[in-house]
């Protein structure tokens, strides 16, 4: 698990300084950000097996919706509390492919959860293949409300 952690978190750490070191990255990297997406997304679903998420039935894909609304409403929130449009907190409401590790590495630190492991990791993978299918729709549902209410205020302004 410790290489899974590794892998997640190296790039994130690898972005965070380049952004923050080179002004030409970081202006660069904000006005293409869109052209990423694609890699993030074959990044978590090459490693998703679909058999899972039939495995882990209604739960897994209760859980996946749940957590889409849950977090996709919090996040537009407190995207746009902080100035953003929303945009972003929508493209922010998934759970993250690694996820599906985690209920295996809480059976290995804890073995008290050695029994009810299988079934959470098969939750857990059917909440990420759903989340990684609707926050790109919440996303594009965000984004075109606000372009929409951009046309509108120039509109007015006129």
């Amino acid at each position: 698990p410790y290489m899974v952690m590794v892998s997640v978190i190296l790039p994130v750490i690898a972005g965070f300084a380049l952004g923050n070191l080179d002004a030409n990255i970081k202006k660069f990297v904000g006005a293409h950000s869109e052209m990423f997406v694609p890699f993030l997304g074959f990044a978590l679903g090459n490693n998703i097996n679909l058999a899972a998420v039939l495995n882990a039935g209604l739960s897994g894909i209760l859980l996946g919706l749940v957590t889409v609304t849950v977090t996709g409403f919090t996040c537009i929130l407190v995207d746009r509390f902080f100035g953003g449009t929303g945009i972003a907190g929508a493209a922010a409401s998934s759970t993250a492919g690694n996820a599906a590790a985690t209920p295996k590495a809480v059976a290995m630190a804890d073995p008290a959860f050695a029994a009810i492991a299988p079934l959470a990791t098969l939750q857990v993978a059917a909440s990420v293949i759903i989340t990684a299918i609707l926050p790109p729709v919440l996303t594009t549902f965000v984004y075109n409300r606000v372009q929409k209410k951009k046309k509108l205020a120039a509109l007015k302004e006129m």
